[in-house]
């Protein structure tokens, strides 16, 4: 019984973990949201052009809050640089900005002079593709013609693994989050068990 339900708290929890997984982005990468870096303006185009942006994501703003913000504004206001009808409003220098929904994100800075030397980013963040099952992959039919018993029967030094049969290992992390939840799980029904 204590097993049981120390199962379905691990699987729940692994249900939970693989829903809310989503990529972290770091506006900028290196030097942050800001106008200028080591002598030369910062393309915040070309870095959104590098990145997959999905609902689930962390969008994370880098910034000094004296000469910085972030204002997230309609697409007509991050054309214009207008920032006077923002959506959100950012200033603590280190914003963190969840994707919940599909769709396009326009963010600028409200300062004056800033949108308009470059300091404004446009991305769409979609919905993640599912994963692919481990189970599936591409087998090969063998060629028509006469099929003899010992072509149905390699010898074990000729197997080879089907790509995409062998388990995906994440990261170590994810290894480790389980262990931690079986460890909780084992040690919270083996407590009820006792008190019972």
């Amino acid at each position: 019984m204590a097993f049981a339900r120390s199962a379905v708290i691990f699987i729940f929890t692994m249900s939970l973990w693989g829903v809310s997984k989503g990529t972290i982005h770091w506006v900028g990468g290196f030097f942050g949201w800001t106008t200028i870096a080591v002598g030369f303006p910062i393309d915040y185009k070309f870095w959104a052009s590098t990145n997959n942006f999905h609902v689930g994501d962390v969008v994370i703003f880098k910034y000094n809050k004296n000469f910085n913000n972030v204002v997230r504004v309609t697409h007509q206001n991050y054309k214009s640089c207008n920032a006077t009808s923002p959506i959100a409003f950012y200033s603590s220098g280190s914003d963190t900005i969840n994707l919940t929904r599909p769709g396009h994100y326009y963010f600028i800075c409200s300062l004056p002079g800033r949108c308009l030397a470059g300091q404004k980013v446009t991305f769409e963040a979609t919905l993640p593709q599912p994963p692919l099952s481990s189970s599936a992959s591409v087998v090969q039919l063998p060629k028509p013609g006469p099929v003899s018993d010992e072509a149905l029967a390699p010898s074990p030094d000729t197997v080879e693994p089907i790509p995409g049969s062998a388990p995906h290992l994440e990261s170590f992390n994810f290894w480790l989050l389980s262990l931690a939840v079986v460890a909780f799980g084992v040690g919270v029904t083996g407590m009820v068990s006792f008190l019972v």
